[in-house]
């Protein structure tokens, strides 16, 4: 039976993108199945593209979206505030940026303190069964 794919955006920390999936992935399957509740099968995505554009972020600051936005002064694959790095996700996602593409997962680094970066990841997978 087809199962469309399932949009998915959470942080995870990890030394790098890839190590901070990974963990979240396991993390995740541990958990016991809920028939009511649909999650997205992490341990099916196949790749991590960091995106280091902040080109919307500049857009939204000169004005482009109206005067609902604090300006963003950050460089190109900086970190990025969580609201800032939510915003940018849902750009990415609304416009089928193709490093969202299915079976690949966008990653932003935030800026969070703690002992690993923190990351925030989004993007389509298929559903987990239970």
């Amino acid at each position: 039976m087809y199962q469309p794919p399932m949009l998915f955006r959470f942080i995870a920390r990890g030394a790098t993108p890839e190590a901070a999936l990974a963990l979240a992935a396991a993390e995740d399957n541990s958990r016991p199945s809920d028939p009511f509740v649909r999650r997205a099968d992490l341990t099916k995505v196949d790749t991590v593209v960091v995106v280091p554009d902040r080109a919307p972020l500049r857009a939204v600051a000169a004005g482009y979206f109206g005067d609902s936005y604090a300006a963003f002064d950050g460089a190109d694959g900086g970190p990025l505030t969580e609201d800032d790095a939510e915003w940018l996700a849902d750009r990415l996602i609304e416009d089928d940026d193709p490093r969202v593409a299915t079976g690949s997962a966008g990653a932003l680094l935030l800026d969070q303190p703690g002992d690993a970066p923190a990351w925030l990841f989004f993007g389509w997978t298929v559903p987990a069964h239970g």
